[in-house]
């Protein structure tokens, strides 16, 4: 297995991150897997997203509309459904002859005190995005991670085939959600900076892999693969792409 470049949201310094431009770039330079954050609207469509919100008009930067409680018509004009970006992606990389195909690192953007609030329960959060993946027929090609392990357990309950990560942010957010997830996942996504030789053996001993995010200078790009982490999610894939001499197109 090459060491895989996420691009973070997209091929983000040269177009605005979660958006087509963005991962059609990504697309460009060759990454093949690409990190994108999902919300929901208040008719329960899936939008590509980072924040559960819009700001108002320039100068009111306090004023904020959460998108769960507009319908997507209200939203279409400023973020993109995950559907489209299946569908514009997977349409650019074969009008474009590209080899390879793209893999999608989903993370659900989910707040165990916001539900109801800025999504729904996790239970149909997950259902929720796990039929726009079915329907797009790409279940083999995405990964569904998120800092919320209920949003993972409820995802795993209707489909256990699928690829799953937990994010963490603090060594005790693992050792809190990793043994309530009720099975183990395929990743755990740390912050970098708590990427260590000891934390590496101990997740390869649970044969499960290791994604660190955001990892965005060449020093850390290269102490991540040399402490054995599987790969890496940055702003900076090109330069990734360029310090591990991976190939434009990207591993089939």
């Amino acid at each position: 297995m090459c060491f895989e470049i996420q691009a973070h949201r997209g091929a983000r310094l040269f177009f605005p991150e979660n958006t087509l431009q963005a991962f059609f770039k990504a697309a460009d330079l060759g990454v093949r897997v690409v990190e994108l954050d999902l919300v929901v609207s208040k008719d329960h469509k899936i939008v590509v997203s980072h924040d559960p919100w819009l700001f108002g008009p320039l100068g009111s930067d306090r004023l904020r509309y959460f998108l769960y409680d507009m319908t997507y018509s209200d939203i279409a004009t400023f973020k993109p459904l995950l559907s489209t970006i299946f569908t514009k992606v997977e349409a650019y990389m074969a009008s474009e002859g590209m080899h390879g195909k793209m893999i999608y690192n989903l993370e659900i953007k989910s707040w165990p005190d916001k539900d109801g609030i800025y999504h729904p329960t996790p239970d149909r959060y997950a259902s929720l995005v796990l039929r726009v993946a079915e329907d797009a027929g790409l279940s083999s090609r995405v990964r569904i991670q998120s800092f919320d392990y209920r949003v993972i357990r409820e995802a795993w309950k209707l489909n256990s085939q699928l690829c799953y990560g937990l994010l963490i942010e603090e060594m005790k957010h693992m050792e809190r959600f990793l043994p309530v997830l009720g099975f183990l996942p395929q990743y755990v996504n740390p912050h970098f900076s708590l990427v260590n030789r000891e934390l590496t053996e101990y997740l390869h001993a649970k044969q499960i892999r290791m994604i660190p995010w955001t990892v965005n200078s060449r020093e850390d790009m290269l102490k991540m693969r040399r402490i054995g982490a599987e790969g890496i999610i940055t702003d900076y894939p090109e330069l990734a792409l360029a310090l591990f001499g991976l190939q434009k197109g990207g591993a089939d």
